[in-house]
C-alpha cells in the first residue's frame, strides 16, 4: 500500500491537513514582505548635491537667496541641479556683523558671501533629498547615489547569492535531516535578519543582514512547500502547489499597506519583522513529514501522525504491517550524468532552463526596477503585483487547453517583446506611463511563463534523473536574480530618456532569442511521463502549438496527473 493509498482512505485534506498546510504557507507572506521590502527600503529619492559649506541645506527651494546660492554653487543638467557635481573652489565667507546677521533669513543662517569658479566642477561629497515621499530609505542614510549607487545593486545581489545557495542547501538539507530542522532554521534566519537590518548602522552588517534573509528565503519556500504537499491527497496537489503562490502575493499585497503608512525604512523593516516572531513556535506547531519519516523507518512517528489525520477526518487508519516499509515505494535513480547519454535530453535541459533563466532574469530585474519607473511608486507595486497575481493563476486554466509548448512559448516571446517594446516610447519622447504599461505587461507573461515552465520542465525528463536534473538546472537558473539587480540599475549609468527604457531592452532582447527555441521541445500535454531513458524517445518533438485536445486526451491527462503525483513534490 503506497502513501497516497493511505491518504485517500483516511482523508486527503481534511482538519488536521488543513491547520498544518496553512501553517507551512505563513511563512511565505513573511518572506515575501522581507523580498518585495527592498523596493521601497532601497528606493533613491529624488536628489542633488548640497550646497557646499552650508548645513541647511533643503531638497525643495526655499526663497530666492536660496535658489540663487543653487545656481552658484551647484551646475545645471538637463534643467536640473547636478545630482552628483558641484562647481570646484565654491567658498562662503561667514560674516559675523551685525548688518550681515540682519539680513540672514533661518534658511541663509551662516551663510555670506560666495566666490566660485564655474570653469571646472568637482564631484560633491554631500546630497539634499527630497522627503516627500520616504521620510528616509537604505539609500538616503548610506549616501547610495552617484558613484556610491553601485552599492545598492550590490547589496541585492547579496541578497540572491543567499537565495541561491538556499536553493541548493535547504533541499540537500531537506533529505538527509528532515523538512522541520531546515524549515525552523529558516524561519530563525529570516526573524534574525529582519531585525538585524532594522537596527545596525553598519552596510557590511546590513548586508550580511540581507543574505541570511535570502537564504532564509528559498529554505522557507522549499521546506514549507514540500511538508504542505506531502500531508495531503494526490487530487489536492495542484491546489497545494497553486495556493502557495498565491500566499506569496498576498504578502506582497499587505505589504503595500505597511509601506504606505510607514515611510520610515527602520520603522518599515520592524514593522514586517514583528511577526516574524511567531515562527519561534513553529518547532511545536507543525509535525515531520510523514513521507520523509516513512522513508527512515521511523514507523511510530508515522502511525502518529497519520492517525491525527484519521481522527481529524472521522475515518479509520487501515490496519498495514510494518507501515515505514509499505508506505514508501522505493524506486532507482539515476546521477544528473546520466543525462548527457541523452542526446535529446542534452538539448531538453539547454533549452528549458535557457528559457527559465532569462524568465528569472526578467522577473527579478522588474522587480527591483520598480524604484527606477517614473510615477508614483505605490501604484507602480500595486500594478505589478496585481499583474504578477493574475499571471501565475492564469497557466492553471491554459495549460490543458493550449498546451505547455504553446504557453512557455507565447508568455517568453510576448514577455520580452513588451520589455523591448519600450525603446519606443523613449526615444520618441512619450509620456512615462507608457514605459511602465510595457513593463507591466512584460511582467505578466514573464509570472505566466515562470509558472508554466516549472510544470513543463518536470514532465521533460524521465522519472530516473528527474529530480537531479530539475535540482541542477534550478540551481543554475537561481544565479540569474544575481544579475538582476545590475539590470535594473543600468539605466542610472545612462540617465535621460533612456533610463528607464534601457534595463528593459537589456533583458527582453535575450528572451526573444530563447522563446523561440522551446519551439523545438515536444508537447507533454495529454502525454504519459517517461519513466527511463528510452521513454524519451517515444516523445517525439511537434513542431508549432497545441492549440486543442482530442477525444482520447482526458485518459492521457490522468495518466500523467498519476505520474506526477508519484515524483518527488520537491520537484
Amino acid at each position: 500500500m503506497k502513501f497516497d493509498d493511505v491518504l485517500r482512505e483516511i482523508g486527503e485534506f481534511g482538519w488536521y491537513q488543513r491547520r498544518v498546510y496553512l501553517l507551512a504557507c505563513l511563512p511565505i507572506i513573511f518572506s515575501s514582505f522581507e523580498t518585495m521590502s527592498s523596493v521601497f527600503i532601497l528606493n533613491i529619492p529624488a536628489h542633488r548635491c548640497a550646497i557646499p559649506g552650508y548645513p541647511h541645506d533643503h531638497y525643495h527651494v526655499t526663497n530666492e537667496t536660496h535658489a540663487a546660492l543653487l545656481n552658484q554653487s551647484i551646475p545645471s543638467e538637463n534643467g536640473q541641479w547636478s545630482k552628483c557635481n558641484v562647481y570646484s573652489d565654491v567658498i562662503f565667507d561667514v560674516r559675523k556683523n551685525a548688518s550681515d546677521v540682519t539680513r540672514m533669513t533661518s534658511v541663509e543662517e551662516g551663510i555670506g558671501n560666495v566666490s566660485y569658479n564655474r570653469a571646472a566642477v568637482s564631484k560633491c561629497q554631500r546630497w539634499v533629498f527630497d522627503h516627500s515621499v520616504f521620510e528616509s530609505t537604505i539609500a538616503t542614510d548610506f549616501s547610495l547615489v552617484c558613484d556610491r549607487s553601485v552599492f545598492r545593486s550590490t547589496s541585492n545581489v547579496v541578497a540572491e547569492i543567499g537565495t541561491l545557495i538556499g536553493t541548493g542547501v535547504s533541499g540537500l538539507a531537506a533529505d538527509r535531516f528532515g523538512r522541520k530542522l531546515p524549515f525552523y532554521i529558516g524561519a530563525l534566519a529570516l526573524m534574525s535578519g529582519g531585525f538585524g537590518i532594522a537596527f545596525t548602522t553598519n552596510f557590511i552588517v546590513l548586508n550580511f543582514c540581507r543574505f541570511l534573509i535570502g537564504l532564509a528565503r528559498m529554505t522557507l519556500w522549499v521546506n514549507g512547500l514540500v511538508i504542505g504537499m506531502e500531508i495531503v491527497g494526490p487530487s489536492k496537489r495542484v491546489f497545494a502547489g497553486t495556493f502557495i503562490e498565491l500566499v506569496w502575493c498576498v504578502g506582497a499585497f499587505l505589504l503595500l499597506l505597511f509601506a504606505y503608512f510607514i515611510r520610515n525604512w527602520r520603522y518599515l523593516e520592524i514593522a514586517v519583522s514583528v511577526p516574524s516572531c511567531v515562527l519561534l513556535a513553529y518547532w511545536w506547531l507543525i509535525p515531520e513529514s510523514p513521507r520523509w519519516l516513512a522513508s527512515k523507518g521511523r514507523e511510530k512517528e508515522v502511525l502518529l501522525i497519520l492517525e491525527k489525520i484519521a481522527s481529524s477526518n472521522k475515518t479509520k487508519l487501515p490496519d498495514v504491517d510494518d507501515v515505514s516499509k509499505s508506505l514508501v515505494e522505493k524506486q532507482v535513480s539515476l546521477s544528473f550524468i546520466h543525462l548527457f547519454k541523452s542526446r535529446e535530453l542534452i538539448v531538453r535541459f539547454v533549452v528549458v532552463f535557457s528559457n527559465m533563466y532569462m524568465l528569472n532574469v526578467i522577473y527579478y530585474a522588474l522587480m527591483y526596477n520598480i524604484t527606477n519607473l517614473s510615477g508614483d511608486i505605490y501604484i507602480n507595486y500595486l500594478i505589478t503585483v496585481a499583474s504578477e497575481t493574475i499571471g501565475l493563476v492564469l497557466p492553471y486554466f491554459l495549460l490543458d487547453r493550449l498546451g505547455r509548448k504553446c504557453v512557455t512559448c507565447a508568455s517568453t516571446l510576448i514577455g520580452g517583446a513588451a520589455c523591448v517594446a519600450s525603446v519606443v516610447p523613449a526615444l520618441a519622447n512619450a509620456p512615462d506611463w507608457v514605459v511602465v504599461v510595457l513593463s507591466t505587461v512584460g511582467r505578466f507573461f514573464v509570472c505566466m511563463g515562470y509558472s508554466t515552465t516549472y510544470i513543463y520542465a518536470a514532465e521533460l525528463f524521465p522519472t530516473v534523473i528527474r529530480a537531479s536534473a530539475m535540482g541542477v538546472g534550478v540551481t543554475i537558473v537561481r544565479s540569474g536574480s544575481i544579475v538582476a539587480p545590475y539590470i535594473a540599475d543600468v539605466g542610472i549609468l545612462v540617465g535621460g530618456r533612456l533610463a528607464n527604457a534601457l534595463p528593459l531592452i537589456v533583458m527582453g532582447g535575450p528572451a526573444l532569442v530563447v522563446g523561440f527555441f522551446v519551439l523545438w521541445l515536444p508537447e507533454t500535454m495529454g502525454t504519459k511521463l517517461p519513466e527511463t531513458l528510452d521513454d524519451v524517445s517515444n516523445l517525439q518533438s511537434a513542431r508549432g502549438c497545441v492549440c486543442c485536445k482530442d477525444g482520447n486526451s482526458d485518459e492521457r491527462e490522468r495518466a500523467v496527473t498519476r505520474e506526477l503525483d508519484n515524483t518527488d513534490p520537491e520537484v
